[in-house]
Formats: structure tokens, C-alpha cells, sequence
């Protein structure tokens, strides 16, 4: 019976924290979206931005996410920097606009955006 008690409340309080972990997490697509970023920060060839916070908010959102889907936000990320890196002329305008557009509320404040 003291078992059964003990595994009772065990899943309440699972099910009381479940809702909780799922706000925190972002969907699928927005983490590709902040690996995008963080590839495009990464990127020297860009100019230098700080996006360590965003680093640690992206490796924090990989956690627990299927294998598959962190694979691929690593794939979105390496692509984007390499993309960043060998950039040159108008393609590089156009991924610092990107970075310095869409992504800079992301690089600055990734939790909050």
C-alpha cells in the first residue's frame, strides 16, 4: 500500500511539472530557425557577434528532442555557417541582413523572443 501511495503522488507531481517543461520548449521549426541564427552569428567571415547566450539556449532546447531533430538543427547550423564563412558580395549582404534582422532579437535575448 506504501508503494502504491508513493507512485500516486510521483505521477502527480509529473503531470504537475509536465505543463510547465512544455511551455519552456520551443517547437521543432523554431529551433531549426535558432540554429539558422546561431550558424549565422557563428560565422566570422559575417562580422562578430556575441551569441553565446543563444549557444547555450540552443543546446539546452536540443535536449531530450528525438535524434533526428538534433541532427538536423546541427546539419541547419554547420550549413548556415559555412554559408556565413564563404559568403561574399550580395549573398553576404543578405545573410548579414538576415543575422542582424530576423535573428537579432533571437541573438540577443533567446528566451525572450
Amino acid at each position: 500500500m506504501r508503494n502504491l501511495k508513493i507512485a500516486f503522488v510521483a505521477v502527480l507531481a509529473l503531470s504537475a511539472a509536465a505543463p510547465a517543461f512544455a511551455a519552456d520548449r520551443i517547437s521543432d521549426s523554431d529551433l531549426l530557425r535558432a540554429s539558422r541564427c546561431l550558424g549565422l552569428a557563428k560565422a566570422a567571415n559575417l562580422g562578430a557577434v556575441d551569441a553565446k547566450a543563444l549557444e547555450a539556449y540552443v543546446k539546452t532546447q536540443r535536449k531530450g528532442r528525438d535524434p533526428g531533430l538534433r541532427d538536423r538543427s546541427d546539419t541547419t547550423e554547420k550549413t548556415a555557417q559555412d554559408q556565413g564563412s564563404s559568403a561574399s558580395g550580395d549573398r553576404k549582404a543578405a545573410l548579414q541582413a538576415e543575422r542582424d534582422g530576423a535573428c537579432k532579437a533571437l541573438i540577443e535575448n533567446p528566451t525572450g523572443a
